[in-house]
């Protein structure tokens, strides 16, 4: 079975809020590297630079809301 692309995936889970969203990529990311810690690919590097955009809007929200 192909993977799906990675696009689809970010569009597919814009909907959801930014804490469902950082919880979707950090576990795709664990099933990318299959409990191997040090592997890496450019299918889990592009998950970690969503993900590290997520958490970026997540710290900018928070900021505002104080």
């Amino acid at each position: 079975m192909k993977p799906t692309p990675i696009a689809q995936i970010i569009r597919r889970i814009e909907r959801l809020p930014l804490r469902h969203q950082a919880a979707h990529l950090s576990s795709l990311i664990s099933i990318e590297q299959g409990g191997n810690l040090h592997k890496t690919s450019v299918r889990i590097r592009e998950f970690q630079a969503a993900l590290r955009d997520v958490q970026v809007r997540r710290l900018k929200r928070e900021g505002r809301a104080a």
